[in-house]
């Protein structure tokens, strides 16, 4: 019990040896200033983690509303209009990692804090701005040194502990959103608001319940965070950890009641194991990490990947019907006028962005396609021909005009795919539609193209100095025969002054076999984030490892720098990396023949395999033609050595031999060995020129008489010899040609059927539906043209998915 001067007191009646009075836990309220309303959930709750990436909408019963008021005069009010509408969503959390990334790329903040405050030659302004900026990054990478000498030094005169960076976010905001608890602690004795806003109006407290940091959580809240603060969307911090969580048990204890929210049936208790949770959250991690490193790659804009969306419920699936393909039910088809054409073409394919939910996916393929339906069996051919002509030549427009953005032609490539298997199953259209199936081929093979000259054009930037310059091991100390190294001896190096400028990009982080691996992977994932079908997914990938492999080649066998044995070692464990990521993300093409129910073509793998063995033979041939003399029998070692490298031709290994850099004591090729080679490319050069007079001659005699008279025989010949002959020309050429295209395949009928319907058997129902065409209904809601015109704006469609 308690005495009256307010002293512990035990059973006895004796004082406690201490008079001071108790202290009130942190967590318990001071004044009536201090109380909170009692957060009251409604009809329908959204439950959001960002972690799993989704919502869940639980409905719990409204308790009673107690009394709640404030005496505080200065008490704030949140039922102001919010200035930003942006979805709470993982997008949040990749602009942050983004901005962390620019933090540590940013080397204009990397000098010392005391120098940049006694330099007279910079403004105190300019002085402000960079040491600030400094405090952004040590509180983003956690360098808690760092922000205490900031802090705590002769810099802390020009530091705002709450500025804001050029994104927005206060340091409060970084620290807590990656954990650094230190940071946390630091900026809060320092004086940092900790319901401080970025500019999505989430809070540090936000923040720290969105990545599970339930210390700083607990500590935000000891300290006085709010946790009635809300977001743009009315969201709370408290609304963010999912129920009966790790991070709600732990403030549970300690004293702060999050709510029960969850009811019987939630998603996080029903019954989602563990190891599948994690695996779960493992997915989604690298699915984020993945969004945003495309989103850097490729150059494209986040919300292109997919980083806003929300997962549509499977319900919504089961409510379609099946959709019949022998006949135009009045359900089944998209009523138009042709005076309403041109509007709703522009919005659909002009104006359309890409989409990512499965139902928007298929939007232009679906409603160019049940128009067609109509206008075939409801209003006359010439509306059909209107429909298609019209839209052909506004996709062609769209896709010139964004032929270096892969979001936007990955989505056209995957609805003319889609639109071309819609029009060859419906019975009645699969005729009327000939012309334009044949149109619709020729933009899926022109849209290929420009997919693969796209990412060409990225792999170019980094090729070179990523596989064949990268050295994983250094061989500084080698000598080479006709090489001087008169100036070998290395300067004392004079340290540099300290600037605060960007380093120069020769001097920022060197490339590595990493950065072409990335950009394979960026590709990849927005072919698979569009549903390419598998059968023109593996052939990119397949003519991207060609163009790798041919530059490659090309490259080491025309650089004197690469024709050395250690070079060609590098050269060859660069390479490896590729090769492992071929296999990792290993992909078999749906590609189904002569009634097979097994797959068959060319998977990613193989493709690998095939196009790196020129490049991989010319490696080892630089790494072993030298120790040939050190055979007895040098022809047979020859011979030997050159059935383990059939892909390269007697030009190569004596262009490679005569522009070989030999290092101090390495042996050269042997003199027998060398007559050999010359012999045998003699005669592949006699072989080659017969080959081109065959041809010449085969020519004429084809514009000198009829075609009727060429003989079946002759036909059988030429096809059988003209692949071999093929080969023997290619083989005689020294360098590739890297702009060879291979050979292109359309998926067949019995593809697309099986990848686009229900497979084999028909056991795949929820993919089938998944590829049934419907239109959303928001778009059939914004899409009113009844009465004046059409009233559809381009921001509608653009948006429509903020009004959920």
């Amino acid at each position: 019990m308690n005495s009256p001067d307010g002293s512990a007191e035990d059973t006895n009646g004796f004082h406690e040896e201490s008079a001071r009075p108790r202290q009130l836990p942190a967590d318990l309220p001071k004044s009536l200033d201090d109380r909170q309303p009692l957060r009251s959930y409604g009809g329908e709750t959204e439950m959001y983690d960002a972690w799993q990436g989704q919502s869940q909408f639980l409905t719990t019963p409204t308790p009673a509303q107690p009394l709640a008021f404030n005496l505080s005069l200065d008490y704030p009010s949140y039922d102001e209009e919010t200035t930003h509408r942006i979805e709470d969503s993982d997008s949040r959390l990749v602009e942050m990692l983004a901005a962390q990334a620019a933090h540590k790329e940013d080397k204009a903040t990397a000098g010392d804090e005391d120098a940049i405050v006694a330099d007279k030659k910079l403004t105190e302004d300019e002085k402000r701005a960079i040491l600030e900026k400094s405090l952004h990054t040590a509180a983003s990478n956690g360098d808690v040194e760092r922000v205490n000498k900031i802090l705590e030094g002769k810099a802390k005169a020009f530091i705002d502990v709450n500025s804001v960076d050029e994104e927005g976010r206060a340091p409060i905001v970084y620290a807590s959103c990656f954990g650094h608890e230190d940071v946390v602690l630091a900026l809060i004795e320092a004086g940092a608001d900790v319901d401080k806003k970025d500019r999505n109006q989430w809070t540090a407290l936000m923040w720290a319940m969105t990545n599970r940091h339930k210390n700083i959580a607990k500590m935000l809240l000891d300290h006085g965070a709010s946790s009635t603060v809300k977001s743009s969307s009315g969201r709370t911090a408290f609304d963010f950890p999912a129920p009966n969580s790790e991070i709600s048990d732990f403030l549970s204890q300690n004293g702060y009641h999050i709510g029960d929210v969850g009811v019987e049936g939630d998603f996080y208790d029903s019954g989602f194991s563990q190891d599948r949770f994690e695996q779960e959250m493992e997915e989604n991690e690298m699915r984020r990490r993945m969004m945003m490193e495309s989103s850097m790659n490729l150059e494209v804009d986040l919300s292109s990947l997919g980083m806003d969306e929300r997962p549509e419920s499977p319900d919504e699936l089961d409510e379609q019907q099946d959709f019949v393909w022998d006949r135009c039910l009045n359900d089944q088809m998209f009523v138009f006028q042709e005076s309403e054409l041109v509007r709703i073409l522009d919005i659909i394919i002009t104006e359309m962005t890409p989409q990512r939910t499965p139902s928007q996916k298929p939007v232009p393929a679906n409603i160019l396609f049940l128009g067609a339906r109509y206008a075939h069996y409801h209003a006359s051919s010439d509306l059909l021909a209107t429909l298609l002509i019209s839209a052909m030549d506004k996709i062609n427009a769209k896709v010139e005009n964004h032929q270096w953005d892969m979001t936007v032609l990955a989505f056209w490539i995957s609805n003319a795919t889609l639109l071309l298997h819609y029009l060859k199953k419906d019975a009645g259209l699969v005729e009327a539609t000939t012309e334009f199936q044949v149109q619709l081929v020729e933009l899926i093979n022109e849209i290929f193209i420009l997919i693969i000259r796209d990412a060409e054009r990225r792999m170019d930037k980094v090729l070179e100095a990523a596989i064949l310059a990268h050295e994983t091991i250094p061989f500084d100390d080698l000598e080479f025969v006709g090489e001087w190294k008169i100036f070998n001896k290395k300067k004392a190096q004079i340290p540099e002054p300290i600037s605060y400028k960007p380093q120069p990009p020769n001097r920022r982080t060197q490339p590595s076999p990493r950065n072409v691996t990335s950009l394979l992977s960026s590709t990849l994932f927005v072919l698979d984030l569009y549903d390419i079908h598998p059968v023109i997914t593996v052939q990119i990938i397949a003519q991207l490892f060609y163009w790798i492999g041919a530059e490659l080649f090309n490259h080491v066998l025309s650089t004197r720098t690469y024709l050395a044995r250690t070079k060609a070692m590098q050269i060859r464990m660069n390479i490896s990396v590729l090769e492992d990521w071929a296999r990792t993300n290993n992909r078999i093409p749906e590609h189904y023949e002569n009634g097979s129910l097994s797959t068959s073509g060319e998977a990613t793998v193989d493709a690998a395999r095939k196009h790196f063995t020129p490049v991989i033979q010319l490696l080892q041939w630089l790494q072993c033609f030298s120790s040939l003399g050190e055979k007895q029998d040098v022809i047979a070692s020859l011979e030997d050595t050159l059935t383990q490298i059939p892909r390269l031709g007697p030009q190569h290994l004596l262009y490679a031999v005569s522009h070989y850099r030999y290092e101090k004591g390495e042996k050269g090729l042997p003199k027998e060995a060398r007559r050999y080679l010359t012999n045998l490319q003699s005669d592949m050069k006699k072989r080659t020129q017969q080959i081109r007079q065959n041809r010449n001659r085969s020519s004429l005699i084809a514009e000198s008489e009829p075609r009727s008279s060429i003989s079946a025989d002759h036909d059988h010949i030429s096809n059988d010899t003209s692949q071999q002959d093929e080969d023997a020309l290619a083989a005689d050429a020294l360098l590739m040609d890297p702009a060879h295209m291979l050979q292109f395949s359309l998926p067949t009928t019995v593809d697309m059927r099986i990848t686009f319907g229900a497979g084999y058997g028909g056991t795949n129902r929820e993919r089938e539906k998944k590829y049934i065409p419907t239109v959303p209904p928001e778009f059939l809601a914004k899409l009113d043209l009844s009465g004046g015109g059409s009233s559809i704006k381009a921001q509608d469609w653009d948006n429509g998915n903020d009004d959920d």
